[in-house]
């Protein structure tokens, strides 16, 4: 693809215009379809270096659309006023509890696009131009592969393709794994083009995959993909014979997709730049946790500066309503404007491509600070009671190139959505930029990015908060994933173009956070890092069942005959628990052969599930958090990976534990439990009645 630089804002007043609702999409079928033999049987192909005259190959983002000079008086005049200029001092413990070297630049190319996702026993990195899938321990299982290996055999024009910005997502309600890339045989300015979607056909990343091809007339860059319950989600920067033509938004229809149909659709809505000239570089919304409620529309947003001609600086939500039974009542458009704290999206590039933003030590050349859009990933929950999105953009901190994080929470309690709290992460002269933000279970926010300076070599750091800390503070003391030991010198200036943090399905409470960062100084060699960390507790616990003890420990029939649930069975009366806890129906392939383990036969020790409560106080109507876990034979209660203990995510304190099981009476602690994220608590409830709380909470049992 040519090296594009486009000045579309340049000359152009832009007020506010009248919200726009877009109907009768165009329906496509896909133009190929087939099934893979199982990836584990598929021998992978070697990353190769794609040079071009000997040289790194900077994979073009035809989408960066710089901003134009400021208009006079656009806001913030002076410092971001939303900037916390202090780092936090709590959670001094939160260090990374796994890190490991994900791919590095195995195929020559500049910037990485890192992305991965973490599902409930492996980790999966894409970048470009390679993809590599791991145990949660960090053990290589598949790779790193060029992603042609993904489309090898598809028939042409796909065969051997690999032109990039790839994005991995976990589908967690399905238990499925979605990769995606866009295919340009033709070259970027030429049709046809075509977005390639893979789905597994299990839980198991080794295993069989669905693979589709989508036909697009417009070239469509930055493709970024959204999972929710009737489709998955697109939205992409389109261009036509080399311009800028406008955005598209797209819907795949998920349910034929999960299932392999060759006929599932795909519904797209095009919007013109000139009608829509802030939008071209939407997001969707992707869910975690519990999924939205039936017949909710999937989110799409995007930031616009009053600097490009707007009253003022805001985020716009768009809702897009998928009929699959008739497309004529799809429809595409905004609902709302959001004004925010004033921002600086503008930075001043020196080099040849404008991306000259950030400082480095021991080199004129700046990385590139990407800071006219939302980044990766726009995250849906939805806790029951209200909904919320989590967003992040970097800006220009106060004039003088000091890139910062502006992060949002937006809440909607039924009446729409408004902004609950914002902040601009900045609390030293370091930049901060291309980050990623995440919210887990409990409703704690963490941000993980880049960092660098004129002393400081690009590094990869991460920060967070809990539920109810100060509004707009990033209040856990700020960690280290990895320091940089060398700046990027290449001309070109890449840097991202984005980067993911994941949170693990598993226990809802564990962040998952890969992006780039520079080992040596280099023209391109660049590295990027996968590692997890938690804002929140960790508590072991020890019951017996008395109707499955027997001489010391218990007996696991339900395991033994197949009859345990592979989702928590607490979701009825009288527990009513929401949480979307289960196991994988594939948990692992044995060495050398193609049989499948499920989940229980590699845990025979497990009795069955049980419900684990905190509460503040004695009284039901101070419960704070609840976790699905598994009790094991030996009365240890694990979390849904069969070892570990079981994971919240509240804050330090004091907390009476409740127990609960299907079959026996809820028991709860004596006293409260001491949880910190210090340090794991445990508490046994094995060792004496006066454990248990209040009298005949236990028995005696011999």
């Amino acid at each position: 693809m040519k090296k594009v630089i486009l000045l579309l804002f340049i000359g152009f007043s832009l007020v506010t215009a009248q919200k726009k609702i877009y109907t009768n999409p165009q329906v496509f079928k896909p133009v190929k379809f087939d099934k893979t033999r199982p990836l584990r049987d598929i021998v992978p192909i070697n990353p190769s270096l794609v040079l071009r005259n000997g040289k790194i190959w900077e994979i073009p983002n035809k989408d960066h659309v710089k901003n134009p000079p400021r208009k006079a008086g656009a806001l913030p005049i002076g410092e971001d006023p939303a900037a916390q200029k202090s780092m936090g001092n709590s959670l001094q413990q939160a260090t990374p509890i796994q890190n490991w070297e994900g791919i590095g630049n195995v195929n020559g190319v500049l910037p990485p696009d890192t992305d991965g996702d973490v599902g409930p026993n492996n980790y999966v990195q894409m970048i470009n131009l390679s993809f590599q899938i791991w145990d949660k321990q960090g053990t290589s299982l598949y790779g790193p592969a060029d992603n042609s290996t993904l489309w090898d055999g598809f028939g042409d024009p796909w065969d051997g393709r690999n032109d990039g910005d790839p994005i991995i997502l976990y589908d967690e309600e399905a238990d499925r794994w979605l990769f995606t890339q866009f295919s340009l045989p033709n070259g970027s300015d030429t049709p046809p083009y075509y977005i390639l979607l893979a789905i597994t056909e299990s839980g198991d990343p080794t295993g069989a995959w669905y693979r589709y091809g989508f036909e697009f007339q417009d070239m469509p860059d930055y493709p970024k993909f959204g999972i929710w319950e009737d489709g998955y989600y697109l939205s992409t920067v389109a261009f036509s014979g080399g311009s800028y033509r406008g955005v598209d938004a797209a819907v795949f229809e998920r349910d034929k997709m999960l299932n392999g149909d060759p006929n599932a659709t795909m519904q797209i809505f095009k919007v013109n730049f000139s009608s829509e000239p802030a939008a071209l570089r939407m997001l969707p919304t992707d869910f975690d946790g519990t999924p939205p409620p039936a017949g909710t529309p999937n989110y799409f947003a995007y930031i616009a500066d009053d600097a490009w001609g707007y009253t003022s600086d805001f985020l716009s939500i768009w809702e897009f309503h998928t009929d699959w039974n008739n497309a004529a009542n799809s429809t595409f458009g905004e609902v709302t404007q959001l004004t925010t704290d004033a921002f600086d999206s503008k930075f001043t590039s020196s080099n040849f491509s404008g991306r000259s933003d950030i400082d480095q030590p021991g080199t004129s050349i700046g990385l590139d600070a990407l800071s006219n859009r939302l980044l990766f990933r726009l995250q849906y929950r939805n806790f029951g009671s209200y909904s919320t999105l989590v967003a992040n953009h970097t800006v220009d901190v106060d004039g003088n190139d000091h890139a910062g994080v502006r992060w949002y929470e937006l809440r909607n309690t039924g009446s729409g959505w408004n902004i609950y709290q914002q902040g601009t992460y900045a609390p030293d002269a370091e930049s901060r930029w291309m980050a990623s933000a995440a919210m887990d279970g409990s409703g704690n926010i963490a941000l993980g990015y880049s960092v660098s300076s004129s002393s400081v070599y690009p590094s990869i750091r991460y920060t967070g908060r809990k539920k109810n800390d100060p509004l707009g503070q990033m209040t856990a003391v700020e960690q280290s994933i990895i320091a940089g030991g060398g700046s990027q010198t290449s001309f070109y200036s890449r840097w991202g173009d984005y980067s993911a943090l994941s949170v693990d399905p598993n226990d809802d409470a564990t962040f998952w956070y890969t992006t780039e960062y520079m080992a040596t100084t280099s023209s391109a060699d660049w590295q990027t890092r996968i590692a997890s960390f938690t804002l929140g507790v960790d508590l072991n616990l020890k019951i017996f069942l008395e109707g499955n003890y027997s001489g010391g420990t218990m007996t696991t029939t339900l395991n033994i005959t197949g009859d345990l649930p592979t989702r928590q069975p607490y979701n009825k009366s009288p527990w009513n628990y929401s949480g979307s806890e289960k196991v994988s129906v594939v948990d692992s392939i044995p060495a050398g052969g193609n049989s499948k383990v499920d989940f229980f036969d590699n845990n025979p020790n497990i009795v069955d599930w049980v419900l684990v409560e905190l509460r503040t106080g004695t009284a039901a109507n101070t419960a704070v958090a609840k976790r699905a876990g598994f009790i094991k034979s030996d009365g240890n209660i694990v979390g849904l990976d069969g070892i570990s203990p079981l994971r919240f995510g509240v804050a330090d304190g004091d907390y009476y534990v409740v127990i609960y099981h299907r079959n026996h009476l809820a028991v709860m602690s004596a006293n409260p439990v001491t949880l910190s994220n210090a340090s794991v608590a445990s508490y046994d409830f094995t060792t004496g009645s006066d454990k248990f709380y209040g009298t005949g909470g236990g028995v005696q049992l011999n």
